[in-house]
């Protein structure tokens, strides 16, 4: 990649994207990330050290055989402001079987019922559903939702995963002979919970959805062999922008958040309840000059919003793009100036 100037006047940590879009036209997608503590009295304040944002992402485990983390950067726009939480569920009190949790923004909010653990037990033929055992703490992750794998079967071809969580537990194809014990979802959706064998209540959760997981995957378009013929390497013709979202199904703010929303957690902290505003300030702007002295002004939007209750920390991303026909070669230097309070 060409040297790019880069003078950052934001406050906040920067990164450079290039992308592309459906057609193939490369995109330079600024990536302004700020980074803000949190206390349980409700208090935000900006950390005098800005970390940048991960491109390639983070996962809790092995890629691929985990729920992201961090989702990694192959947006180059996104049309809607996603909004993930990472964390665990805190038990209010010993003994705690079963409890909610939840984070409202704005006008978006989700809510989850979080149990211990629990099993569903086959004797002579019939099956019930162990009483919760006792928790102090509960990862918020999708590894702890409905979903996963049924590899019972003899031939590999037969195996089946839960295509919209496959790293998740309580998954059973139907067809097949209950097992003796099944491991349960220890996050529900508040409003479908697992009912008996072979039940498929949608995954639960707050965090980041992987892109080859339902229903993203399904925004990604078709790769038949017409595509293969006519199309690859280009993205499908049927492919959909709103497969760049990667907030779980519930989070996504449709329209963008403005950046002053107020926010509410339950469940996520020992205090129970935790309570700030989103920082009050515009997005930050982007000058962008191009090779031929041509100076361009983009407006970021923000369009990811990460509370972390395990750290006590928020992150807040900006995102604009620009066709670049040449690549970084059309790119000689870019100026982030902070958005105006308001």
């Amino acid at each position: 990649m060409p040297h790019l100037e880069v003078r950052n006047r934001s406050g906040f940590a920067y990164e450079s994207l290039l992308l592309a879009d459906e057609e193939g036209v490369p995109q330079f997608a600024p990536l302004v990330q700020g980074s803000y503590a949190i206390t349980t009295a409700g208090e935000i304040s900006l950390l005098e050290e800005q970390p940048a944002p991960p491109v390639a992402g983070e996962w809790h485990g092995d890629p691929g055989l985990s729920s992201p983390r961090l989702e990694p950067q192959i947006a180059f726009i996104k049309l809607a402001t996603d909004i993930v939480m990472l964390g665990s569920a805190h038990a209010p009190q010993a003994g705690t079987t079963r409890m909610q949790v939840g984070i409202r923004v704005g006008h978006v909010q989700k809510i989850v019922n979080v149990t211990g653990t629990r099993r569903l037990v086959s004797r002579s033929g019939v099956s019930h559903i162990s009483d919760p055992e006792p928790f102090e703490t509960v990862p918020l992750r999708y590894e702890c939702a409905f979903g996963g794998w049924d590899r019972r079967a003899q031939h590999p071809d037969e195996h089946r995963c839960e295509a919209r969580n496959p790293v998740g537990v309580g998954f059973r194809n139907g067809s097949l002979r209950t097992d003796d014990e099944l491991l349960l979802p220890s996050i529900e959706d508040a409003g479908h919970a697992f009912q008996s064998y072979g039940d498929a209540p949608p995954p639960a959760g707050f965090g980041f959805i992987a892109p080859n997981w339902q229903p993203r995957a399904a925004f990604a378009g078709t790769f038949d062999s017409a595509w293969d013929r006519s199309r690859k390497p280009l993205l499908p013709r049927d492919f959909d922008r709103r497969f760049y979202n990667a907030a779980s199904p519930g989070l996504i703010a449709q329209g963008y958040l403005r950046g002053d929303e107020a926010v509410v957690t339950i469940g996520a902290s020992p205090a129970g309840r935790v309570a700030f505003e989103l920082p009050c300030s515009s997005p930050p702007a982007c000058t962008v000059e191009l090779r031929g002295r041509n100076r361009v002004e983009l407006r970021t939007v923000l369009d990811t919003v990460i509370v972390d209750m395990d750290r006590m920390l928020l992150a807040l991303q900006w995102r604009a793009h620009l066709p670049v026909r040449n690549g970084m070669d059309d790119v000689v230097s870019i100026e982030i100036l902070p958005g105006a309070p308001t």
